[in-house]
């Protein structure tokens, strides 16, 4: 779980030359997340305050900075049928966003706290930043067809 986070965070500090080469590393650390939710136990917290307060911010002008090319992408719930109203998701939030909870999970680790630490990536996973992570790689997955 960790090395898989520590992957993805260290991702948003790099910038390799070809877009291809990029958008398909950040693919491939993606992937990794969820494989490790479906690895990491189903424990309970030992704290009833298991968020950790990390800043959005400096995680979005990281993104950005490192995927200029990703934008807004078209978002639809596959369960609401089609006479819903498609929404605008944003890539660069959504990368920030799930660094931002990723790296409470780290905080969490940091602190000894470890089944706060498994709990939170689990629910994080579950609630939030695996929603961000599949509807992105679901527009990444298109981006992706077009380098062949």
């Amino acid at each position: 779980m960790i090395s898989a986070i520590n992957a993805y965070l260290a991702l948003l500090n790099e910038k390799p030359e070809k877009e291809a080469s990029r958008l398909a590393k950040l693919c491939e650390v993606l992937d990794a997340l969820p494989v490790e939710y479906h690895r990491a136990p189903n424990v309970e917290p030992d704290t009833l305050d298991v968020s950790a307060s990390v800043p959005y911010e400096p995680f979005a002008i990281r993104a950005l900075a490192s995927f200029p090319e990703l934008g807004h992408y078209a978002v639809v719930d596959p369960l609401e049928g089609v006479d819903q109203e498609v929404i605008l998701g944003d890539a660069i939030d959504d990368l920030a966003d799930i660094a931002r909870d990723l790296s409470g999970v780290l905080l969490l680790i940091e602190k000894g706290a470890i089944n706060d630490a498994i709990w939170d990536f689990r629910f994080g996973y579950e609630t939030h930043w695996g929603v961000h992570l599949h509807q992105l790689r679901s527009y990444l997955h298109s981006i992706m067809r077009r380098f062949g």
